[in-house]
């Protein structure tokens, strides 16, 4: 019988083996495992190095070899073997190194453990996780932009990189958000990004960070001004705790201006007019002739061509107004709307601006304020400030005897005129209007408004003789009246009226220089009577460029002018040129309906009437000459039928 020397060293009873160890898993700062087991994506080109601990080897000598299996399984399974290795008796001490092959290293999540058999006993270590990782952040898609400060309005300034000396920049939530991915950021000069652009930073995303979505990246104001002034982008990649690598995300671009910001904002100022305030005339006008209301601004610390003014007048801001740095004091128009934004007044108005330098504001500058008024008497109008209201009622104008609307004649010589108007809306004592007539620079007339005067009351105003007679001939003097309530005034469209008190004298008569010596036209007129009658108009010193001379011919069938024909009346009007203001000028009176009625003994007159330019009216002496078609035969000629036998 065999006697054979008992086993030692067999496992007697299931105990649990310590884990596996796994060299790749990834550990912390401290040495410590990742609790998942992630692997390093790096070694999973290769199969997975596995350690497996000593455990107390057999030395019975019926064993002659003890075998190790590598378990690995989706996590929950039951042991799988992927890998088996047998070690002859007596086992070298030590612990044992086995692999996972690369082909079971696939994505997920992973039970590891061993299991070592000796002679026939069984025993399975304890169960260690471990993670492959082949998905990169963001699931393999392109990481969204990164997002600025809202703050920044598109541009880093200097001002802010002193201030805050950095720029966080927040990445887009993406998919698979976990802590520890890691962002390497670029700050590149183009897109897209040149590829010898260095890294400019990066940052590891807590668990804290993922929480509250607050994935920053801190661009150092040492980069930004290393790369300098002009457009940048910044681009960043991901990376997991495995060390998968997302594409490179979009662009973010941004300008950054590195010109100090503008400093020792100096208060605005705002000329005003001897009047002491701002008040219409000062709108349409300027303090002094500057064209309307300014603000003016004086040089302040660093100014560039780049900036913009930004004025508050009163709680509202003007157009931005472009900066030119050899141009201060700058002069910023403040238009109407703004002006009476807040009211008519009178009130003050608070005013100070802001200078806006790339995408930021500089705080606002010290307050000037400035008093104002633009109240009126009457109604206002859509085109204020304007002088000239047109929507106040029109004058008319009468003579006192001649009592003729807008038209004075010879008959009103000596005499006041009467000016009638309706006042105009919503009158108040201590509001008043004015006449003025024509070119006369002083008040033809006045109204006081009185205590209980209602709008559209009817006005009858007296214009002195005094005033009158400064200009006795116009077709068209301008009559008008003035609002006032004593700071703004308002003006009335005028009204054009005939002055022809006293006409220019001295116009001689026109005459017809083709009738023969005793003043007749007959049938052997030279031209023929058929190819029309010439009208000579002889120059006069009167006479000037521009002035309007109405040539007037009427027929009579007799010799005395006395009965007229009717259709024959004729006129013609000639804007004079300088030449014939001095020699003259010749009309033709057609012979079809003019000059054909008057058959046998006939007639006509023609005389003109002189418009000045300036204002100005006359009326030539009339000429008459004779006209006559009939022979003494009783034969009459015409265009068909020429009987004249001259040779």
């Amino acid at each position: 019988m065999d006697v054979r020397r008992k086993p030692t060293h067999l496992f007697s009873e299931v105990v649990a083996l310590p884990v596996p160890e796994v060299p790749a898993i990834i550990r912390d700062d401290q040495g410590v495992e990742n609790p998942d087991g992630i692997v390093a994506r790096a070694v999973l080109n290769d199969d997975l190095e596995v350690v497996v601990p000593a455990w107390p080897f057999s030395d019975d000598p019926r064993i002659t070899r003890e075998i190790v299996s590598i378990g690995w399984r989706i996590a929950g399974s039951g042991f799988v073997s992927v890998r088996d290795k047998e070690y002859p008796t007596p086992v070298e001490p030590g612990d044992k190194t086995l692999t996972v092959p690369q082909q079971y290293l696939v994505h997920g999540t992973y039970d590891l453990s061993y299991q070592i058999n000796q002679g026939g006993n069984l025993n399975v270590s304890l169960i260690k996780r471990v993670t492959i990782d082949t998905v990169p952040p963001h699931d393999h898609q392109q990481p969204a932009g990164a997002r600025y400060p809202d703050e920044l309005l598109g541009v880093i300034t200097d001002d802010y990189l002193t201030q805050h000396g950095q720029v966080l920049v927040t990445v887009p939530s993406y998919s698979s958000m976990r802590a520890f991915d890691r962002a390497v950021f670029f700050w590149a000069k183009a897109d897209p990004m040149p590829g010898d652009t260095p890294i400019a930073g990066e940052r590891v995303f807590s668990q804290a960070d993922i929480d509250n979505r607050r994935l920053l990246l801190p661009l150092t104001e040492e980069v930004i001004r290393d790369s300098g002034a002009g457009q940048r982008y910044l681009f960043y990649r991901l990376y997991d705790l495995a060390g998968n690598e997302s594409p490179l995300s979009y662009s973010a671009g941004i300008g950054v201006d590195l010109v100090p910001a503008p400093g020792n904002l100096p208060a605005p100022r705002i000329p005003l007019s001897p009047r002491g305030l701002i008040d219409r005339q000062h709108a349409r006008e300027g303090a002094a002739s500057q064209g309307g209301v300014t603000v003016e601004i004086d040089r302040y610390d660093n100014a560039e061509a780049s900036h913009f003014i930004i004025v508050n007048w009163g709680g509202g801001e003007l157009t931005e107004f472009a900066v030119d740095p050899n141009g201060f004091p700058l002069e910023i128009f403040v238009p109407w709307p703004a002006l009476t934004a807040n009211g008519l007044g009178a009130g003050t108005v608070q005013v100070s601006y802001r200078v806006r330098y790339g995408g930021a504001l500089t705080p606002e500058s010290p307050e000037t304020s400035a008093p104002f008024d633009f109240t009126i008497a009457g109604q206002d109008h859509a085109n204020a400030p304007a002088l000239l209201n047109n929507g106040l009622a029109r004058v008319e104008v009468r003579g006192e005897v001649s009592d003729l609307p807008n038209t004075l004649t010879a008959q009103d010589h000596g005499r006041d005129a009467r000016v009638l108007l309706t006042l105009f809306e919503d009158p108040q004592p201590g509001q008043w209007l004015e006449v003025f007539w024509g070119a006369v620079a002083e008040p033809a007339a006045r109204y006081p408004v009185q205590p209980g005067d209602v709008a559209g009351k009817p006005l009858t105003l007296t214009v002195p003789w005094a005033i009158v007679e400064q200009d006795m001939n116009n077709v068209a003097l301008p009559v008008s009246y003035v609002t006032d309530n004593g700071i703004n005034q308002q003006l009335a469209p005028a009204t054009a009226v005939q002055v022809l008190i006293v006409p220019i004298e001295g116009l001689q008569a026109p005459g017809f220089p083709h009738a023969d010596i005793q003043g007749y036209l007959n049938c052997c007129a030279r031209p023929r009577l058929w190819e029309g009658v010439t009208i000579r108009v002889q120059g006069n010193p009167a006479f000037a460029a521009n002035d309007l001379v109405e040539v007037h011919c009427q027929g009579y069938e007799d010799l005395g002018s006395l009965r007229p024909i009717e259709g024959t009346l004729w006129s013609h009007r000639e804007v004079l040129t300088a030449a014939e203001a001095l020699n003259g000028f010749d009309v033709v009176v057609p012979y079809l309906v003019h000059i054909e009625p008057m058959v046998n003994n006939g007639s006509a007159t023609v005389y003109y009437t002189l418009t000045k330019d300036d204002g100005g009216f006359g009326s030539s002496r009339r000429e008459q000459v004779y006209i006559s078609r009939t022979l003494p035969s009783g034969e009459v000629c015409g265009p068909d039928n020429d009987l004249c036998s001259e040779t």
